[in-house]
C-alpha cells in the first residue's frame, strides 16, 4: 500500500492491490473491501485500485444490519456504470465509488489545458 500526502498530515491518497483487499459476498453482488481498521489515521479521500481512483462519497453504512441498503445502492451505481469500492473503519463502510465517464472527463479536460498552453 502506497499513501501520499502533504507533510505530517494523514494521507489523502493511497494506492493499493487487489491482495490489500477482501471480498465480500451477499445478495447477489461481489465487493471488494478495504480494511482500515489498523491503521490510526484517518482514511484517505481517494483509493487508487490498479489504476482506477475512487472516492469516498461521504455515505457510509453499519457493517451489522445493513439489510438490503448495501445491495440496492450497488445496484443503483452499476447501472449507472459506477462501481462501488468499500473501505471498512469500526462499525462502518465507507463508500467509495468509481466513476470511468468522470475519469475520461478529466483527461480530456488536462489535454485541452495542455494544448492551451
Amino acid at each position: 500500500m502506497v499513501a501520499s500526502s502533504a507533510g505530517s498530515m494523514a494521507p489523502t491518497e493511497v494506492a493499493v492491490t487487489f491482495d490489500d483487499m477482501t471480498v465480500l459476498s451477499e445478495d447477489g453482488i461481489d465487493l471488494f473491501v478495504l480494511n482500515w481498521n489498523e491503521f490510526v489515521e484517518p482514511p484517505p479521500f481517494y483509493v487508487d485500485v490498479a489504476g482506477r481512483r475512487f472516492v469516498y462519497s461521504s455515505q457510509t453504512m453499519l457493517v451489522a444490519g445493513r439489510g438490503a441498503l448495501l445491495s440496492d445502492f450497488v445496484r443503483e451505481q452499476e447501472a449507472e456504470g459506477v462501481t462501488v469500492l468499500l473501505v471498512e473503519r469500526d462499525d462502518r463502510f465507507m463508500l467509495y465509488l468509481h466513476d470511468p465517464a468522470t475519469g475520461a472527463e478529466d483527461e480530456a479536460a488536462t489535454a485541452e489545458g495542455d494544448a492551451a498552453e
